[in-house]
């Protein structure tokens, strides 16, 4: 399978990726890697390191997810809520017309994904005469800019991005658009907001998709499974989370039926 946008190292852009078959034991993990770090961005790059089997032609370590540009990893972390049974499902939104609560149904799969333009990973801004370049932002530079503050985040981080930071000069709002523009049109695109209709009253409302939606699974419900199948079988934490998820719900299906829960 192949990113839409890609990693460039030493020149050469590498698209292809594979995610690890799904086990107990890789769930658990991302669960957990999920819980334990400070930021959304460093959860997202060690949950990509743990998922994906092979990023290009190496392994996934957490130095090359966090250098992926963000709408790869936006689109990684779509596709592994997929990979993990969660390609979608209902949604719920408040009406921005009526403000009545109301429910909608949306397939990942269904969702376009644009890929990157002309000249990725790099973008260009005349400027007085003379071109800037700017990369586009990664997973690293969205860690780094969540220890700035807000009103100064925006100019710091398009420092961060240039090729030769020096050349800038004052960072006005113009510059920043500019660049934001540009930026736009080499980056690969998510589709992280849909339009869809109230049943209420009949408004067009647009409506924010999470991206990182996967970041909230809890361990919880995992660990009170491995604690039903152990309970049932004496067989130990390991052995069930080495279970593909299929099997170990049809365990979990078979005590169901022993107690009389279940067809």
């Amino acid at each position: 399978m192949r990113l839409p946008g890609g990693l460039v190292e030493g020149g050469a852009l590498q698209r292809q990726w594979r995610f690890q078959p799904v086990s107990g034991r890789l769930e658990l993990a991302l669960a957990e890697a999920a819980e334990q770090v400070a930021s959304a961005p460093q959860a997202v790059t060690r949950v990509l390191a743990l998922a994906l089997a092979e990023l290009g032609d190496g392994a996934a370590t957490e130095d090359r997810t966090a250098a992926l540009c963000v709408p790869d990893r936006q689109f990684l972390m779509r596709e592994l809520d997929r990979h993990l049974g969660g390609g979608g499902g209902w949604f719920h939104a408040d009406c921005s017309t009526c403000t009545a609560r109301f429910d909608f149904h949306l397939d990942y799969a269904e969702l376009p994904v644009r890929e990157a333009g002309p000249g990725y990973p790099l973008a260009r801004v005349e400027r007085e005469g003379r071109w800037l370049s700017f990369r586009l932002p990664t997973g690293a530079d969205q860690e780094e800019v969540a220890r700035i503050a807000a009103e100064n985040a925006r100019p710091w981080l398009l420092r961060r991005l240039a090729l030769a930071p020096e050349q800038l000069g004052e960072i006005d709002e113009t510059l920043l658009a500019q660049a934001d523009a540009a930026l736009e049109a080499v980056a690969p695109g998510v589709i992280n907001q849909v339009q869809t209709e109230c049943p209420e009253c009949g408004a067009a409302n647009n409506v924010d998709l999470d991206p990182y939606r996967v970041l909230a699974r809890s361990s919880d419900e995992l660990l009170r499974q491995v604690h039903q199948i152990a309970t049932h079988y004496h067989w130990g934490e390991a052995e069930i989370l080495a279970m593909p998820r299929t099997r170990r719900q049809r365990y979990l299906d078979l005590i169901d039926r022993d107690r009389g829960m279940g067809a």
